[in-house]
This record gives C-alpha cells, structure tokens and sequence, in this order.
C-alpha cells in the first residue's frame, strides 16, 4: 500500500481564496503547503479592488491598503443621462489589491501553512490514496503529493477543467488599466450596447492622482476599454498604452461541479463571483472558508471521496446561489434592452427622483433582496417594451 503523504492539503493559487482556505485548514491543524506561481502574493493585480464596508469588517480586511471610501455612484445611460445615488448604508472601498493579497498570505503563513512561490502546476491526477501535483519550481521538474488539494487557479486556468471539474465554464472579458487622473470618492459608470456590449464601464479612484478604469463586456476588451477612457478623461485623444491595459476573463455562470476525488475548486476557478459585476473577492473568502472546514472535516474522518466533498458544494450553493442566480437574470434583462429604452428609464427615473432610493434597497453584495424587485421589473419592462408604467407605481 502507498504510503501516507506528509501533506495534508495543497492549495494552488495564493489568491484571496487560496490564502483563506489554505489559513482556515491551518489554523485546524491540517498541514498546508501553498503554490503559487508569480513570485510573490498580489502580482499581478487583475482585480479593481472595489470592495464593501460589510465585507472588509467580516473578514477583517487590512485598513492600510484603503485608497479611497467611496461615497457616491453615477450612473450614465447610452444618451448620457445620468443618475447619481449616495451609497449611504452600502459604502464601499476601492483597495491596493495587492496589498489585501499579501496580508492574507502572511496570515496563512503565521497559522501555519508553507508556501511555495515561482510554482507552476501543470497537471493535478487523484487516486485512492492521494493526489499527485506536478509541474516546474523555479523552471525545475517539480513534483508532490498530498491527501487533497484545493484549486485556487483563477478563471483563466485550464487547471480546474484537466482535473476533472469546471465542465460548465462561461466566461465575460473583463479589461482595466490605470490612468493619471484624479477622481472624486465616486464609481461612474456607464452603460449601454452599443458602447459597452452585454456590461458596463466604471473608473473608480484610486492611489494619490490616478484612477482606474475598467469594463466588463462581451465585445473586443481593448477596444470597449479605450470608449470608457476617453469619457473618463472627458474626450481626452490619449490612447492608453498597450502595455498598461490588463485583459482577463471573468466568469459568467457558476462553474459545476467544485468537488471531485480529493480535490475541490474555490475562488473564480469556481466560479463565486458576483453574477452581475464580476467582482470575486468576497464571495471566494467566503467559499474558502466552507471549503476549509469540509476539507478539514474530511482529513479527520479518512473521507475525501466526491460523495463527501460534495457537502462543499451543496454549503456554497445554499449560500451564493440565490444571489448568483438574482445577479444572471439580472445581467440578462439588462443585456435585453435597447440602448433608447435604457435612456428611458433613466430620464424616467430621474424626473420622480428614483435613484435616491436605489442603493437603499438593493445591497451591494448580496443581490435576492426584496429591493431587487425594483430593478427587475424595470429592466423586464423595457426589455419586453411594454413602456414605463412600473415608474410611476412606484413612485406613486
């Protein structure tokens, strides 16, 4: 019989999940070796780092890496009608991502877990009795074994797919870069089809000086990126630099399944992001956080079959799933309408003062609230082009 590995769980990915996961295992006593493939936490930075008040105080979040409290959101329409909400109860920050990254591996490591950075893991093969990582360290044959693993890729890995999970993998393009312009405490957003097809653009401040401006879109990334530029920079002709613009994708479906044979998937690579602006890391921290307690639970009792891991993600479904499927049919309805319907929404909206109760009733994080009501049934008139007839019951 194969002899018992010395490690417990590998985490691969020293992501916001990857980290939390691989702190929950240690702080339970699990040995946990972490690989990562960058040569440290935090590089590169994909994400816009735009996180709630409520999730930075739930996972108790570094302070130090808050750039900017954002205060208020301006929503522009395809015309250019735009409607402003004070965040109020729903604040939000915009972080050093990398920073946030690197707090969360240190933690990890003061509980206990080792890390392995310059990582790169090619193929991931589950048995009986263990499961066999392997790939280059520092550009070398590298190889290593332990009783499970935990997948912390990324939605850009194919890693999830080649070990047997992620089968459904629908992905959006998400694109940002950094621009020398100073922004006030306030997301701008602009939407519409033509500009911004099946998403939407943002810039959002951030260090002393600097935005960043980014998209979510079905059309070219580059390109769609650029428009959103030039309305952030008010028509400014500067083109950004090929080299400062960062393209990546980002799920747009929950990927199934998130277990297997000793292995399960968190973070992006399983798909817990917010449905409707793409953003990860909340929903990860908190898939990370069951996926460590089941592993550990599995460590404990010899049980690390798919028929007991499959507890994960049945856990993280009950938790996310109303709000991932809340966030779809939301993005869906959005995508249905025209680009003059949405102008009437909005001008609609912005006669009877609408979008001073907006963010009053839809959260910033969790999107199955009774408030998402609102939204729902004025995208669903103006996608089926029954006129705006919702507004003023509403406001009335």
């Amino acid at each position: 019989m194969p002899t018992r590995p010395d490690i417990d769980v590998i985490v691969i990915g020293a992501g916001p999940a990857g980290s939390e996961c691989a702190r929950g295992l240690a702080a339970a006593g699990v040995s946990v070796l972490v690989v990562e493939e960058h040569p440290r936490p935090g590089e590169p930075v994909h994400c816009t780092g735009v996180i709630s008040v409520h999730a930075y105080s739930a996972f108790d979040l570094p302070t130090a890496a808050i750039q900017c409290e954002l205060s208020a959101a301006e929503l522009t329409s395809p015309g250019g009608v735009t409607l402003r909400v004070e965040l109020n109860g729903n604040r939000a920050f915009t972080v050093n991502r990398g920073e946030v990254d690197r707090v969360l591996a240190h933690r990890a490591h003061e509980a206990g877990a080792r890390f392995s950075y310059s990582t790169l893991v090619k193929q991931v093969s589950a048995d009986r009795f263990a499961v066999t990582v392997s790939g280059l360290r520092h550009g070398e044959p590298w190889v290593e074994r332990a009783r499970a693993v935990a997948l912390a890729t990324g939605a850009k890995s194919g890693l999830p797919r080649r070990a047997g999970m992620a089968s459904s993998c629908g992905h959006i393009h998400g694109a940002q870069a950094q621009v020398a312009i100073a922004s006030p405490a306030t997301m701008r957003v602009w939407l519409g089809q033509k500009l911004v097809p099946g998403g939407f653009g943002w810039v959002v401040p951030g260090q002393l000086g600097w935005s960043r401006v980014g998209v979510l879109t079905t059309g070219r990334p580059r390109h769609v990126l650029g428009e959103i530029a030039r309305r952030a920079m008010d028509g400014a002709s500067r083109c950004l630099a090929e080299d400062a613009v960062r393209v990546h994708p980002v799920p747009s479906t929950p990927r199934h399944p998130t277990f297997g044979n000793r292995i399960v998937s968190v973070g992006d690579a399983a798909g817990q992001v917010k449905m409707t602006t793409g953003g990860g890391v909340y929903y990860g921290l908190l898939a990370a956080r069951l996926a460590s307690e089941v592993l550990a639970d599995g460590l404990r009792r010899g049980r690390l079959g798919a028929r007991h891991l499959a507890r994960y993600e049945k856990l993280w479904h009950g938790v996310l799933g109303p709000e991932q499927r809340a966030g779809l049919l939301l993005r869906r309805l959005a995508a249905a309408v025209s680009d003059e319907t949405m102008d009437g929404i909005f001008r609609a909206a912005d006669r009877r003062g609408l979008s001073r109760y907006l963010l009053d009733l839809v959260d910033f994080d969790w999107h199955a609230r009774p408030g998402v009501g609102l939204v729902l049934a004025m995208l669903s008139s103006g996608a089926k082009g029954s006129g705006l007839g919702w507004l003023k019951k509403v406001a009335d």
